[in-house]
Parts: structure tokens; C-alpha cells; sequence
């Protein structure tokens, strides 16, 4: 009778909260040919706009929700929508997916529109220049001077070597670009794992390509890839390396699970022993017990897997509130634009950046190297994903809520100002790792800022693939944390420790939560 009492008052304090209310960018509205949503997949013309009646054959799809109503949705190619009913799944713990808020992504003709694709045309240009020479390199000095410019730019200032490409999270800006949680060795069911990777050759200095810098390509990957188009694979490294570069890390982000990289800290930290525990945690101080199913690893892990479920309420932001459009698609409504084949309302901040002769150069060498376009430039937007961007709405961005619910869960469990022992940072080349040393090379660094910059890390590292912008990321974090938090406020009552006074963590954007 306790645990049917239980049950009912989490449904009801569920459904005393009501819904936040959703507001759109209104782009879906303001252009009749759909320039500034999500349409990949279905036919487009040669300009890359959606078929209208493909289009709102689609929203007649999402309004019924109905399986068979998207079974008969016209695709322009071989690619699939990815699970636009995923936003519709019920959920038994926690939120249900449309009654949590959502933040408003940017519209098309926003000065911070212009600002994020701004800086997502820099990260492919600095894709291949370490991180240790974000100092002396003078195409990072180009790219601080150009974000100086935009007002709509969300991005930690004043811009610097240390600042760009980051977050304001705290800790984020300390040390190293990458969190120690993707650098340090860790254990795997008694298997040890360096965590090296394989990332594609550079471009710049190499063999590497990048893709959709053809419009031909471009236009294949909007209508899903038509029978008989090739996708190509990239050129691999042979030498498996650390993460020392943008290419690295957004590889690194094309690669994971979502959750794998805060199952790995989550692993990392239980390694520390009890030391690195919340004070919080009932059995820290226990002469007589230890936690196991409750407040132990396995509790921990099982929380982490609840928290999939997050999956949900970003797929009903992405599919049924936004149908936000993906970078790539955002990269040709520019070149359109440059090209003078389409008036698109850019920003005018963005037409007059000199990134823009540089990424047409850019795509010139890529474009030479694949035999492409005649071996002539674009202005469209090179990603490291072969097929573009994947087939569902850009925000709010998956890696971002996965990391905005995860780091909220590790720094409530761990003690988020426990210092991470022996930091280690990658060379040059990312052949090997080197000792940080607190004090000489920065500050020291915490499980709280390590794990920001994990969640900045795999956010930030789409961007750097060139799939998501910064505002997806940050809607993220938020609607993570938000899910995290109301997760954890229902099973609270369920806790049986007498001695547990409730969780605390610190937000990504800084703010304290108590529950």
C-alpha cells in the first residue's frame, strides 16, 4: 500500500506541474519554402528547398502521430527519418517528454544565427591545429578577431587562445581543452583501455577529406541520398591518437553512445574510492555499511540508464516544437545566397566575414583532392560526417541533453571539489599524454570542472563534427539538467536512509541546486 501511495502522489505531482509553454523561433511561418526548418530527406529542388507537399505531409504525420501516417511520407532518397515518434513515448519515471521547457533556437535571420555558423565555418578551417598552438597559430588569431565582431555571439568573452571554442561553465576555461574523463586510462569489466582513437587524416596537412564542400554532394545529402548516389567514407589514420585537435574531438563525438562518455567518468571516478563520494552520500560515514543498491555504484548506474529516457523529451523538442534546420542545410542557404542564386535573409554579419573566401578556398582543396565540382570552392559547410547531418531536427542537441543530465547526476554523487589526481594533457600530435602540473600549466582540476568540460566536450564536439550549433548545445544542458532534476525529486521520496539530506550540484551555468 506504501509503494501504490508512493506511485500515485509521483503521477500527481507530475501532473499538478502542467506544461511549460512552447514558443518557436516562427520560421516555419515566416517562409512558406520551409528555409529555415528541418527537411532532410524528402525532395527538394535544385536549390535545396523542400517539396511543400512533402513537407506537410510530414506535419500531418506528427499532428496524428500515427505509424502508418509516416510510412507513407515521399523520401527523395535512400536515408530515414530518425524516429520522429520517439517524441510521443510516455514515461513512467519522471517528466513525460512534453512537460518539460524548451529553449528557443535562433532565427534564420538572427544576429546570433550568423555568430554560431560563424564559428562553426572556423572550427572546420582549425579542425586540424593542435590545441597546444592555439597561441602562435595566426588562423586561431584570425578567427578570435573575426567573433569579436558578431553581437549575436553566446561563446565565453573577451575571446582568446584559452576562451574560443568553450564554454563558460565553470571550470571549462581552466587547463587543458579536454576533460581528463576522455584522456585517463580506465577499467572496463577488468579490461584496461587507453583512450586512443582513430580520427581521419587532416586535411590541411594530409590526405584527409571532408564532406558536402560539392554542391552536388550537398544537394544529395538534403534529399537523402537518391539510389545510385555513392556516400563516401573518410580516410582513416593508421595511428590511433589522443584528442588533441577539433577533427579529434568531433571524431570522438561521431563515435560514442550519447551516454558512453559519463559511463566511462561515472567508472573513472568510482576508482577514486570513497574519498571522491558526495558528503552527502548516507554510507560515506558509515561505521557498519556500504551502498550497493542504494547509494553504490550499482544505484549510480541504474540512474545513469533512467536517464536515457531524456532521449524522449529532446526527440518531442526536435520533431514536434522546432524542426530546427541542421548546419549543413544552413551552409547552403549561404552559398545560395553568396552564389546569388537565392535572396535568403542571412545576416549580414555573416555575408561580410572574410571566413567565408576562406572556406571557399578551403573546399577548393577538398573539392581538387575528391575530384569534385570541377575542383572548384563553395561556401557551404565541410563536415567530417559522410552522409551530413543525421536525419532528425537540430535542437536541441542530443549530446547536449545527454551531458546536461549526466553531469548533473555525477556531480550530485560525487564531491564536486575533489581534486582529480594526476592530470595529464596530450602532445602535440597526439601520440602520447604529458603530466599538467597545477600551478604551472593552470589551476587544479576538479571532478565539478572536469565534468563541465566533459559535457562541453561532447557537445562542443558535434559542433566541431559540424552537425549542431552552440544553441542546440546549451538547450541541451538545460533540458538534461531539468529532466535529471525531476528524476531525482521523484524517487527521493523512495529513499529509505534516515540520515540522507538530499542531493546538491552545481548547474553548467553555475547555479546551485538543492534537492
Amino acid at each position: 500500500m506504501r509503494s501504490y501511495q508512493l506511485r500515485q502522489q509521483a503521477a500527481f505531482n507530475e501532473f499538478k506541474r502542467g506544461i511549460f509553454p512552447k514558443r518557436t523561433n516562427g520560421d516555419e511561418e515566416r517562409y512558406p519554402h520551409r528555409i529555415g526548418n528541418y527537411s532532410k530527406g524528402l525532395p527538394h529542388n535544385e536549390l535545396g528547398e523542400v517539396d511543400p507537399n512533402a513537407y506537410d505531409a510530414m506535419l500531418r504525420a506528427l499532428a496524428t502521430g500515427r505509424f502508418e501516417d509516416f510510412e507513407a511520407l515521399p523520401l527523395g532518397g535512400q536515408l530515414k527519418l530518425t524516429n520522429p515518434l520517439g517524441g510521443l513515448t510516455y514515461d513512467l519515471v519522471g517528466p513525460d517528454a512534453a512537460a518539460v521547457r524548451l529553449d528557443t533556437p535562433p532565427a534564420l535571420a538572427s544576429p546570433e544565427a550568423a555568430a554560431q555558423v560563424a564559428e562553426l565555418y572556423w572550427m572546420a578551417l582549425c579542425r586540424d591545429i593542435p590545441f597546444t598552438d592555439y597561441a602562435t597559430d595566426p588562423t586561431i588569431a584570425a578567427a578570435i578577431e573575426d567573433l569579436k565582431r558578431y553581437s549575436g555571439y553566446k561563446g565565453p568573452k573577451p575571446i582568446t587562445p584559452q576562451t574560443i571554442f568553450r564554454m563558460d561553465s565553470p571550470g571549462v576555461l581552466d587547463g587543458p581543452m579536454v576533460s581528463q574523463f576522455l584522456l585517463r586510462p580506465w577499467v572496463y569489466d577488468g579490461i584496461p583501455i587507453e583512450p586512443r582513437l582513430r580520427v581521419p587524416l587532416p586535411v590541411t596537412t594530409g590526405e584527409g577529406i571532408d564532406f558536402l564542400t560539392s554542391y552536388d554532394e550537398w544537394l544529395a545529402a538534403q534529399r537523402g541520398f537518391p539510389e545510385g548516389t555513392a556516400i563516401t567514407p573518410p580516410r582513416m589514420d593508421p595511428v590511433l591518437r589522443y584528442i588533441h585537435n577539433l577533427r579529434a574531438l568531433g571524431q570522438n563525438a561521431g563515435s560514442d553512445l550519447h551516454y558512453t562518455p559519463y559511463l566511462r567518468a561515472a567508472l573513472i571516478l568510482l576508482s577514486l574510492g570513497d574519498a571522491a563520494l558526495s558528503d552527502r552520500n548516507p554510507y560515506k560515514a558509515s561505521r557498519t555499511q556500504t551502498g550497493f543498491a542504494s547509494f553504490g555504484a550499482s544505484h549510480l548506474l541504474t540512474l545513469m540508464g533512467c536517464l536515457t529516457r531524456v532521449s524522449h523529451h529532446g526527440f518531442y523538442g526536435k520533431w514536434f516544437i522546432h524542426r530546427y534546420l541542421r548546419p549543413d542545410a544552413f551552409g547552403g542557404r549561404v552559398h545560395n545566397r553568396r552564389r546569388g542564386a537565392a535572396d535568403y535573409p542571412i545576416h549580414p554579419e555573416l555575408l561580410d566575414s572574410p571566413v567565408l573566401d576562406r572556406i571557399q578556398a578551403y573546399n577548393e582543396l577538398v573539392n581538387k583532392r575528391r575530384g569534385l565540382n570541377n575542383g572548384q570552392g563553395s561556401f557551404l559547410l565541410p563536415v567530417m560526417m559522410p552522409i551530413g547531418s543525421p536525419t532528425d531536427p537540430a535542437h536541441p542537441g542530443g549530446h547536449g541533453y545527454t551531458a546536461g543530465s549526466r553531469s548533473a547526476l555525477l556531480k550530485a554523487w560525487f564531491k564536486e571539489d575533489f581534486v582529480i589526481p594526476n592530470p595529464v594533457k596530450p602532445n602535440r600530435d597526439g601520440t602520447a599524454l604529458e603530466p599538467y602540473v597545477p600551478g604551472v600549466d593552470g589551476p587544479p582540476l576538479t571532478v565539478a570542472g572536469e565534468l563541465n568540460k566533459l559535457a562541453h566536450n561532447t557537445a562542443i564536439g558535434r559542433d566541431a563534427y559540424g552537425i549542431h550549433y552552440r544553441a542546440d548545445d546549451l538547450a541541451g544542458f538545460r533540458l538534461g539538467e531539468d529532466v535529471a532534476i525531476r528524476l531525482i525529486q521523484e524517487e527521493r521520496p523512495t529513499y529509505v536512509e534516515s540520515v540522507f539530506r538530499g542531493f546538491v550540484f552545481t548547474r553548467l551555468d553555475g547555479t546551485p541546486v538543492e534537492l
